[in-house]
């Protein structure tokens, strides 16, 4: 069953110091938040039965039609650009309900506070630092009007390939539950509902749903145990901290879809789990009515399915009505339970208090930057400081993260860390972009026939070039096509771009089409096709490397489609065919390497974006930073033995300079605030103190996922990916195989040295209770996070992990400063899902403990009896 206190939750949550002290922090608002620990409108919490009744009486009165209508999304007529909408039924005091991207901001037409995403806050390993993150979506949420805010997305990061793993917390089932948890809390406390996403087992968007043809969608096969011990803790973790909603993911899981699944929505999720929610389908997963019985209550965002066929199949007997009026009553029951029914639900707030919402922005950029290895290079010295350089597009644009389901952040507020640093020192620092994401317009010189304009069918002309930017932009929704022959200068790889605002754009050549940009969604657009926009402000499509022959005839198409009248922002249509050059290229690393010659110190800041390039949608295909980036690196490394290495990164990357650089700092994507949290950092004004949730491999192969020799866990194998590691992902799979990590899971250095002491393990209930001291050895102050391993016992009945995180808690402590920590090691932790009897075993024996500063630096070692 469901918590029903704050002890009962925080035993579901495995009882550690850090989840003592988020639930400590915790405000009487968030106590008192719906569904957090009364979870109203159940039977049994105050006021649970009249609200029941509430509920039950409102379904008597529905129409068919009406009770339809609640189960599907439709249009909104005020366009205020959000994911979903429901109308609402107003004749019986039934609101609207508006749901919004997350999982990292309110993502609509407005302008909401651009949040760093999940990975970074996950470094934190601050839970009341994830709470605060969700107050600033949920507050921000109610003022934006949204009633549902699409997240906490808490998918285990099972591959480094996965592009979303940056909305995640890392590959540890415990810190996801709770950062997840957190995150609900936050949110909900605010009267906004919060929807956990994706169940269950979608980890990869390689073959998870072919939408044109979802015939050829590969089937996700996971066991029990796998599932129960590692997809299924984080969903149960938020179900306990009253999370109002799920969404039901994509993929097929065990040879059903996801939305279709009795089995995991109603039996695990409900039944199990103690859900009491409605679950909505992601945004196009529903594939049939049979899904509506299956216990998936919402389809978004249209009727396709729960609109008109669903109406007939009710009507003919093919699905019987009561199956409606649960989901209904699912639906409404949460209205009522955050006080949507009866006009008790906790008011929204008039503005947004963009200076807060900024503080959490800045604070989780900071905690959540992790110092990767430090030979000195950090904090820079007075004599860096005196000489310093920036290089790269990610040093002088801020990289508040890439793709959408996000919240853009407000635009005046997004400075750069080049510009951070010049500000807060004073100082000149030198520049160079090193890899140019901008480009320059393609000349005249390559269309030597021009460029065929045509508009509304008909030719327009012929220009010499497509550069019509600035002063040169075309009138208001302006649609254009331009054709023509395209011939490159020289044999080589060049960075073709498109280039726009004010319109779509897109770039094709020879029949193909390249990169898109400035599409429009509902109402609004947002510059984030790449990882930065332009150096002049227009979204900037990328697309990947391609191999031109000089002298070669190609045809090009350009596409301009200019913005509808209902678009916020609409402007005169600007659109620019740009390209890097094979010479642009090479000059540009030769110029940063002249350049970090003649400094002190040279930091070069590299990026990634997503589909093993700088922008879209797709999985990694590798590991390898992009755009020659280990090229610059080693170039400037080579020049300047002192570089520093600043990683803009969503996820793991591989070094083959490792050798030559000494000092790396991974900030990951920063949010809006994220100049200035780097250039605290880069400074020492703030001390780095975030943890590595995933581990870092030397080379992708050495991932559990991605072994030559076990093909069907990522790529598929005959239309089926395998989950064949089981519980053996992340650290767990690296102990296993006895492979080193480039860097292990849990690792994070500081400015200053901890030292760990006097160890005690003793029984505590059903569980153990660990107590250390931890001390500051060094001369500034910080923080560290001590974490908790337990070993597997000899003799289980199945093969458990070598080491499996059972507690953690962050502590900051002054130079000298000594802090005896204990921590709480649950049950849960030491147990193991059953597949024959179906619940979790407890094995004999004795059981090694692990306390350290990593999975791999271990400081203490202990028995528990």
């Amino acid at each position: 069953m469901p918590a029903t206190t704050r002890r009962e939750l925080l035993k579901q949550l495995g009882g550690t110091a850090a989840a003592f002290a988020f639930v400590a922090a915790a405000s009487p608002a968030a106590t008192a938040a719906p569904g957090a620990t009364a979870l109203p409108g159940t039977a049994t919490s105050p006021g649970g039965a009249a609200a029941t009744r509430r509920v039950r009486g409102l379904v008597a009165r529905l129409t068919l039609d009406e009770k339809i209508s609640l189960v599907h999304g439709a249009t909104d007529p005020r366009r205020l650009g959000q994911a979903g909408y429901l109308p609402g039924v107003q004749r019986l005091g039934i609101p609207e309900l508006r749901l919004s991207d997350g999982p990292a901001g309110v993502n609509v037409t407005r302008s909401a506070t651009g949040l760093p995403p999940v990975a970074t806050l996950g470094c934190s390993f601050n839970l009341e630092l994830a709470r605060r993150y969700g107050e600033v979506m949920g507050r921000e949420g109610r003022t934006l009007d949204m009633d549902v805010l699409l997240a906490p997305q808490i998918e285990l990061s099972r591959t480094p390939f996965f592009s979303r793993n940056k909305d995640q917390s890392g590959e540890d089932p415990y810190l996801n539950g709770l950062i997840g948890a957190a995150q609900v809390q936050g949110v909900q406390a605010q009267g906004m509902l919060a929807q956990a996403k994706h169940f269950l087992a979608n980890n990869q968007r390689l073959h998870e749903f072919d939408r044109e043809n979802p015939e050829n969608s590969y089937d996700f096969v996971v066991d029990d145990r796998t599932l129960h011990e590692l997809y299924l803790p984080a969903f149960e973790a938020v179900v306990r901290a009253g999370v109002a909603s799920v969404m039901s993911a994509y993929n097929h899981l065990n040879g059903e879809w996801n939305s279709e699944q009795s089995t995991t929505l109603t039996d695990i999720l409900r039944g199990e789990l103690g859900f009491q929610g409605f679950v909505t389908s992601d945004w196009g997963a529903t594939h049939s009515t049979a899904a509506l019985a299956a216990g998936q209550d919402m389809q978004m965002w249209d009727g396709s399915f729960y609109g008109e066929p669903l109406k007939r199949a009710i009507q003919d007997g093919s699905v019987p009505e009561a199956a409606l009026d649960t989901a209904v009553s699912r639906i409404l029951g949460r209205y009522d339970a955050f006080g949507m029914l009866d006009g008790s639900r906790v008011p929204a707030r008039r503005t947004i208090d963009v200076e807060a919402g900024a503080r959490v922005a800045r604070e989780v950029a900071v905690q959540g930057a992790v110092l990767l290895a430090n030979d000195g290079g950090l904090p820079l010295s007075h004599a860096a400081l005196r000489d310093l350089a920036l290089i790269g597009p990610t040093a002088g644009q801020v990289a508040t993260s890439v793709s959408g389901e996000r919240a853009y952040g407000f635009e005046e507020r997004l400075i750069s860390p080049l510009d951070a640093l010049r500000r807060s020192t004073k100082r000149k620092i030198a520049y160079e972009v090193g890899v140019d994401l901008t480009g320059t317009a393609v000349p005249a010189s390559a269309f030597p026939e021009g460029l065929t304009r045509t508009e509304g069918g008909k030719q327009k002309g012929t220009d010499r070039t497509v550069d019509f930017v600035g002063g040169t932009a075309l009138p208001v929704g302006t649609t254009a096509e331009w054709t023509g022959t395209f011939v490159p200068p020289a044999t080589g790889e060049y960075a073709l771009k498109i280039q726009g605002w004010g319109a779509a754009v897109s770039l094709s050549l020879d029949g193909k089409e390249l990169t898109t940009a400035a599409g429009a969604r509902d109402s609004f657009a947002r510059k984030w096709s790449s990882i930065v926009p332009t150096t002049d402000g227009l979204d900037n499509g990328q697309a990947e490397p391609v191999e031109l022959t000089g002298g070669r005839s190609y045809q090009v198409l350009v596409k301009a489609t200019g913005w509808a009248s209902t678009i916020a922002g609409r402007g005169p249509v600007q659109v620019r065919f740009a390209w890097v050059t094979p010479d642009r290229r090479a000059a540009s690393v030769a110029a940063a390497a002249r350049l970090a010659r003649r400094v002190h110190t040279p930091v070069v800041f590299a990026f990634n974006g997503s589909g093993g390039s700088v922008g879209g949608g797709g999985d990694f295909t590798t590991l390898t930073l992009p755009a020659h980036q280990d090229e610059l690196i080693t170039a400037v490394a080579r020049a300047n033995p002192r570089t520093v290495v600043v990683l803009t990164t969503g996820c793991p990357a591989t070094m083959p300079w490792r050798r030559e650089v000494g000092t790396i700092l991974h900030t990951g994507y920063v949010g809006q605030e994220g100049g200035w949290s780097t250039a605290d950092l880069l400074t020492g004004r703030a001390n780095p103190c975030g943890k590595a949730t995933v581990t870092w491999p030397k080379k992708d192969t050495d991932h559990p996922t991605l072994d030559p020799a076990h093909p069907e866990r990522y790529y598929g194998v005959d239309g089926t990916v395998t989950y064949s590691e089981g519980i053996f992902t992340g650290y767990r799979g690296f102990d296993k195989a006895d492979v080193e990590p480039l860097f292990p899971f849990g690792h994070g250095l500081s400015y200053t040295e901890f030292g760990y002491r006097d160890l005690s393990v003793r029984r505590a209930g059903t569980g153990y209770e660990v107590s250390f001291t931890v001390t500051n050895r060094g001369r500034r102050t910080g923080a560290e996070v001590p974490q908790v391993y337990v070993g597997a016992p000899r003799g289980a009945a199945v093969e458990m992990a070598v080491k499996t995180l059972a507690a953690f808690d962050r502590v900051e402590l002054r130079p000298g400063q000594s802090r005896r920590i204990s921590v709480r090691i649950a049950e849960r932790r030491l147990s193991y899902w059953d597949t024959d009897r179906g619940h979790w075993v407890r094995p004999e024996g004795r059981r090694a403990v692990y306390v350290g500063s990593s999975s791999r630096d271990i400081r203490l070692t202990g028995v528990a009896r």
